[in-house]
């Protein structure tokens, strides 16, 4: 069975593939969100604490947080629920995905680092990976750099340089939810709208009922 080990702390991940069927055997009846000391899986880990992420089965179904099954059921899956991407609006479908609860049927199982323990890991926690790209949400950059609202977000975005042969240009991701000029013009002008067609529908009301009135009760 593979362990995908990832350090939140650094930014590093590492694949273990173990066949120790001892080792493996105390992830056996544990669910997604529980911790499990790191010295199951070796004297190395010694200290460590790991907390159960997610993982596939051998056919390649992800597990599933909240099916308390070890084993591959059908759900019923709406918009906004993991392990599904609609294709229209309020799309609704039945999928196979895999229990939250770890069994043998399991190829992959991810963990995440909550306690740090005496030795470094290589390739874990010897060295920290910067982030190679920033924060996308207006109010996620705000919190990075501790903004105000005043503040232009747009100047703190993070960016980096790509060299391709000759050319170098700047990468940049585009602010999910920025409020901008436009934005606010756009809204009053969708406003507007819908004040006038409601008021052009209590006129259209209004002349509706006159002419009901003169064709039963002619003068």
């Amino acid at each position: 069975m593979k362990f995908n080990i990832s350090n939140s702390q650094t930014g590093q991940e590492k694949t273990l593939e173990i066949d120790d069927e001892r080792k493996v055997r105390n992830f056996y009846d544990r669910k997604i969100g529980d911790n499990i000391d790191g010295d199951v899986l070796g004297e190395e880990y010694n200290g460590y604490v790991f907390k159960i992420k997610g993982g596939n089965d051998k056919q390649g179904f992800p597990m599933k947080s909240g099916v308390f099954a070890n084993h591959r059921v059908r759900v019923l899956l709406k918009p906004g629920n993991k392990c599904f991407r609609p294709r229209r609006d309020g799309q609704r479908k039945r999928k196979s995905v895999r229990g939250c609860i770890c069994g043998p049927d399991l190829a992959v199982i991810a963990l995440t680092i909550t306690k740090k323990g005496d030795k470094d890991i290589p390739g874990i926690t010897d060295e920290e990976k910067p982030r190679r790209r920033g924060p996308k949400r207006a109010n996620n950059i705000r919190k990075m750099f501790g903004l105000t609202k005043a503040d232009d977000v747009r100047k703190f975005v993070v960016k980096r340089e790509v060299v391709k042969g000759d050319k170098t240009y700047i990468k940049r991701p585009r602010i999910q939810r920025l409020i901008t000029d436009r934005r606010l013009r756009r809204k009053r002008v969708l406003k507007n709208i819908r004040k006038e067609r409601v008021e052009a529908s209590k006129v259209a009301k209004e002349t509706y009922a006159k002419l009901v009135n003169v064709s039963i009760y002619p003068v």
